[in-house]
């Protein structure tokens, strides 16, 4: 029975319903089974509060995700795209759990932002999820209140010359701000304590299948006592009267305020567990040696020891016995006014003669840079083994490899390493390393067993002077493991073992009242380079955001939101307000930091304001110390004569103070730096010179080397200090040429008249010979083959792209074939392998037809495209051969494994083929399959031997006897620096 056609269409609609839901339960299915379990959101331990810590339990690897995606809110139905975790879809997740942490600045809104919010891709109209947060205002001063904010301005022009200045609402408020457009500012975003933040994890596959999110946690920063110190080294040294302490920072430090010292009685551990929080320490009444300010700069860490002079302490009462008893701790003390306790140590009883050497270090700057470098350098270069190995089975013979470690301004000549065998101490071999390669071929005695080992004296002849008493020690001992004699762990400098010693790098910024520590170098080396970069990008705290909206300004500004009427020199779009004012020069008479502004007549009034405060105090200052000395008329006029009275401190305090401010006047009225740029009307000027001094100034700094052993026993080096006894502060200096490219310039100049002169031969017609090349000579008679045959051409330029040099040079020979087969009227064709190639190829044949004067013959159908993909291009191309039956191939360009696959088949189908490449693993089987082979340069002359162009010609023959320049210096070098002279070897830069 026939059914009638509605009925049938409505039957085949249902099926199809079906089947659609179906294949969506299915693909929920699929999607619902790789939600991330167990998702957890904690806060961070020891931190200041403003960290979180997400946790989850990582997919199965048969789920083939290549990334997690974090995403992070202050609702739970307003998630935005935080960060995500890369997976490596092979080996996916070992760990139990994944861990991220929101601990640090993030960035929030980038200047690439979106404009708008735009929900997450291949998410539900009802999802939470949407991708980064735009770059919006409005959205941006609702996220105020909930983040501490930082302006990342990638271009330090943008702040220094774009921004406007810019008004708060709040009517308090009467600062001057530098407003700027989000367009122009990355804004970095820190969590803040005690705010309530929202998270969910979703996994992506390597079909870019956006999983099910996992269900929305929510958590809260806790600020939380520090992390005590990891170590804590105490050590007496007697003969000195002094304690030396040395600790090590927990890894969340940046909220590290204080740090004390405690001396406590001989007690247990567990009593002072028991008492350390409980105040005053459970009545234990610690004596506190030292009290300090935990200060850091930038990246850098915090000064790690401190030195306390008993001295002082024995006026009080103490005894040498009782330093010696006691048991000491360090306490870190945070902004949030939590502490923590270290366990207690005793200190070790030490002389100074179990100090490290004290060094004297100086800072250079380093050479031929363009100005981001100086060098701190403590000691003569550092030589030492790193591995051995043996050339026989019978370690005869044996290839040592040593490291040379030295700055740029010193150079080693000679190397002098005296081999002894290691329980006599007899020494059988010195070998002069005269040529710094890192390997030395020793010769063992025959008679003597090798497992024993051998001490290595090395000592160094360089420039500047080396002593000759500098000497390096290390031992070679048999490694039963590693089956070969490996260096022993004791480094001997100068017979004193440095192997366990550490240098530690200081630094002070010119404002700065601490050094804080760069990096500890081990003692395998005798210098550090410190980077000192250039300022590129500007980091400001935002105050607020303004917001214009109709003839009012609204101000978002943590919590509260003000409102005003907009003035006409208010800027018409919404701004991020962050400060205006900048530091310029620090005034080493003053001791002071001189800020202005960016605005010139806000820099003038900041001058102006500060001077009218300032004589107002110098006034005021100069009435009270003139009543004080009216009122203690038995004070002394020289400050070195007075007591320790009360009337003697209040008189030298007030003459302080005074001295003070009438230097903060002279400062202001006289700096040069702020006069000359005050001066300066235009902001342009202005600022680019202020830009110019004040980087030049945060640049400048000091430097300070302490030698360690890590565990309390150091010694510091003596600062450097000019004839004041100020700090000396070094800046790098950029170097307009490298000194070390001299050879290369002059090298490029001998080039340069080599090619000009055969140019000039050239020109005026002289014949220059160039010798036959067989395969290029061929090529006339393989046309004309495929020509008699009836038979066409291919011409394949391999697997390259445009940016290969290989691919350029067979552009010339394609050319010059296109050119003869067009004479010949013979068909060529040939397949691109890179779609921009394809153009570029078909022009050519083209203009090689119609310069040959054949243009009805052109076809460009038989120039195209293949594919990208290398062997299906490889089945293109040899489909191509068997099919058309080619008599000729070319074989010009960039090959890989491809290379036999195509030669192999155009010599089954007896075709004449000729190849040429750059690429030196495939000139094998070129040889084995192809009649004539262009090898190396043979193919990059191709274009010019064809072509006959007297120009070509001439900068080849340039480039030949260049060659032959080169070759000669390498022979002259070779005998010379076997002879043991490396002038010459010396003479050319290592890269």
């Amino acid at each position: 029975m026939t059914l009638k056609r509605p009925i049938a269409v409505l039957l085949l609609l249902i099926i199809l319903m079906v089947v659609v839901s179906l294949t969506m339960a299915r693909s929920s299915a699929e999607k619902n089974a790789f939600v991330v379990e167990d998702f957890e959101v904690s806060d961070v331990p020891n931190d200041d509060g403003t960290g979180l810590v997400l946790s989850w339990k990582p997919l199965d690897r048969q789920a083939r995700i290549i990334e997690y995606r974090i995403y992070r809110g202050i609702s739970p139905d307003t998630l935005f795209y935080h960060a995500s975790i890369p997976i490596n879809v092979k080996t996916g997740v070992a760990a139990d759990r994944m861990y991220y942490y929101d601990s640090s600045w993030n960035t929030l809104v980038e200047t690439k932002s979106p404009a708008r919010m735009r929900r997450e891709r291949k998410q539900p109209v009802d999802s939470p999820l949407y991708r980064s947060i735009p770059r919006d205002p409005e959205i941006l001063a609702q996220l105020v209140p909930y983040y501490s904010m930082l302006s990342m301005i990638p271009n330090k022009r943008d702040y220094y010359r774009l921004t406007r200045k810019s008004y708060s609402a709040e009517a308090s408020d009467s600062t001057v701000y530098a407003g700027i457009s989000l367009r122009r500012s990355n804004i970095l975003a820190q969590l803040k304590p005690d705010v309530q933040y929202y998270y969910t994890v979703m996994a992506v596959d390597e079909r870019n299948n956006y999983h099910d999110m996992a269900p929305v946690r929510e958590g809260v920063p806790k600020p939380n006592p520090p992390e005590p110190a990891p170590s804590f080294y105490a050590a007496l040294i007697e003969d000195k009267d002094t304690i030396q302490f040395e600790w090590e920072y927990p890894r969340f430090s940046g909220d590290l305020y204080t740090f004390k010292i405690l001396m406590l009685p001989a007690i247990e551990d567990s009593v002072w567990i028991n008492k350390r929080q409980q105040p005053q320490y459970g009545q234990l009444k610690p004596e506190v040696l030292a009290y300090e300010q935990v200060q850091q700069a930038g990246s850098d860490s915090p000064k790690n020891y401190h030195i306390v002079d008993l001295i002082e302490l024995y006026k009080k009462g103490f005894t040498k016995e009782q330093f010696k008893n006691a048991r000491y701790a360090l306490e870190f003390g945070d902004d949030q006014r939590f502490s923590a306790h270290s366990s207690l140590v005793q200190p070790q009883i030490a002389n100074s003669n179990m100090l490290p050497s004290k060094v004297t270090y100086r800072v250079e700057d380093k050479p031929n840079d363009k100005g981001d470098r100086l060098v701190v350098i403590w000691d003569y270069p550092m030589v030492f083994l790193t591995k051995t190995s043996s050339l026989d089975s019978s370690f005869s013979r044996l290839r040592i490899n040593y490291q040379l470690n030295l700055p740029e301004s010193q150079k080693v000549s000679n190397i002098y390493c005296e081999f002894s065998e290691l329980e006599s101490g007899r020494s059988f071999k010195t070998i002069n390393e005269f040529y710094a390669d890192n390997a030395i071929i020793l010769t063992t005695p025959p008679a003597y067993d090798y497992k024993k080992g051998f001490k290595v004296k090395m000592t160094l002849k360089g420039d500047p002077e080396i002593p000759a008493s500098y000497h390096v020690e290390q031992d070679l001992v048999w490694d039963n493991d590693m089956m070969t004699l490996m260096p022993g762990k004791s480094l001997w400098v100068n017979g004193v073992d440095v192997s366990g010693l550490n240098t530690a790098v200081y630094r002070k910024r010119v404002n700065g009242g601490f050094f804080s520590l760069i990096k500890a170098i081990p003692s395998y080396d005798s210098s550090f380079e410190v980077p000192v970069p250039y300022k590129t990008t500007i980091y400001r705290g935002i105050a607020g955001v303004n917001i214009v909206r109709g003839d009012s300004i609204f101000t978002y500004s943590g919590s509260d939101v003000y409102r005003r009427a907009r003035t006409k020199n208010d800027p018409s779009g919404s701004m991020l307000l962050i400060s205006s004012t900048l530091d310029l020069v620090y005034d080493r008479d003053a001791e002071r930091t001189i800020q202005t502004s960016l605005f010139p007549d806000e820099a003038k009034k900041m001058v102006e304001e500060a001077l009218i405060k300032l004589r107002a105090d110098l006034a005021k200052q100069e009435e009270g110390l003139k009543k004080l000395r009216a009122d203690y008329p038995l004070v002394a006029a020289d400050p070195k004569n007075r007591t320790e009275s009360r009337e003697d401190q209040q008189v030298t305090a007030a003459e302080k103070e005074l001295d003070t401010t009438r230097k903060l006047i002279r400062m202001y009225e006289q700096n040069e730096h702020l006069v000359y740029a005050n001066s300066i009307g235009l902001r342009g000027r202005r600022i680019g010179y202020v830009a110019r001094i004040r980087e030049d100034d945060r640049r400048s700094m000091a430097y300070h080397v302490v030698r360690t052993n890590g565990k309390g026993l150091f010694t510091e080096a003596e600062y450097t200090k000019d004839e004041n006894g100020k700090h000396i502060y070094d800046i790098p200096l950029s170097n307009w040429f490298d000194r070390n490219k001299f050879t290369t310039l002059v090298a490029a100049v001998i080039f340069g008249l080599i090619v000009m002169f055969f140019l000039t031969l050239a020109k005026r017609g002289k014949s220059l010979y160039i010798r036959p090349i067989a395969g290029l000579q061929e090529i006339d008679n393989a046309i004309g083959r495929a020509t008699e045959m009836g038979r066409p051409i291919l011409y394949c330029m391999g697997i390259g792209s445009l940016q290969d040099v290989s691919i350029l040079a067979s552009f010339g020979v394609l050319s010059a074939v296109a050119r003869k087969a067009a004479e010949y009227d013979t068909r060529l064709i040939v397949p691109c392998y890179d779609f921009i190639v394809t153009p570029i190829a078909q022009e050519i044949v083209k203009e090689a037809h119609y310069s040959a004067g054949r243009p009805d013959s052109y076809d460009p159908h038989n120039v195209f495209y293949l594919t990208n993909s290398q062997f299906p291009y490889v089945a293109g191309v040899n489909g191509i051969q068997i099919r058309e039956r080619m008599a000729t191939n070319f074989f010009m360009g960039y090959f890989a494994a491809e290379s036999l696959l195509m030669t192999e088949t155009g010599n089954h189908i007896g075709a004449i083929q000729i190849a040429g490449s750059d690429a030196a693993t495939q000139i094998p089987f070129f040889i084995t399959t192809c009649d004539y082979t262009l090898i190396g340069e043979e193919y990059y002359a191709a274009s010019t031997y064809l072509s006959t162009n007297p120009m070509m010609l001439g900068t080849l023959k340039g480039q030949d006897y260049y060659k032959f320049l080169i070759i000669t210096f390498l022979v002259i070098g070779t005998v010379l620096a076997t002879l043991q002279h490396t002038q010459v070897t010396n003479l050319f830069p290592l890269r």
